[in-house]
């Protein structure tokens, strides 16, 4: 049972199957071997844990960025919106 025996687990069905594979070692199993099963399963759910905040961190900076163009945008137009109503229409002398 190394480690990606326990990562393969883990992408077939997540940490219920990781969890039942854990309840499901043999009970004479050597309590160091046991540890060893654990700890590697444990390491394969952190590092999937540490792949999903990476994704999220890079869904909000993104989101973050997007933000900011909507408001760099929103700006113009309203610059331009504000410039326009200024100008004569076509069709009309200025006074």
């Amino acid at each position: 049972m190394d480690y990606e025996f326990w990562k393969e687990i883990h992408e077939r069905g997540g940490i219920p199957a990781v969890k039942t594979a854990l309840e499901a070692l043999p009970a004479d199993l050597p309590p160091q071997d046991a540890d060893a099963a654990t700890e590697l399963a444990l390491k394969v759910i952190e590092d999937d844990i540490a792949r999903i905040n990476a994704r999220a961190d890079r869904a909000e900076e993104r989101a973050r960025a997007l933000a900011e163009q909507a408001r760099e945008v929103n700006e113009q137009l309203t610059e331009h919106a504000a410039g326009g109503e200024q100008e004569t229409p076509p069709g009309r002398l200025a006074d």
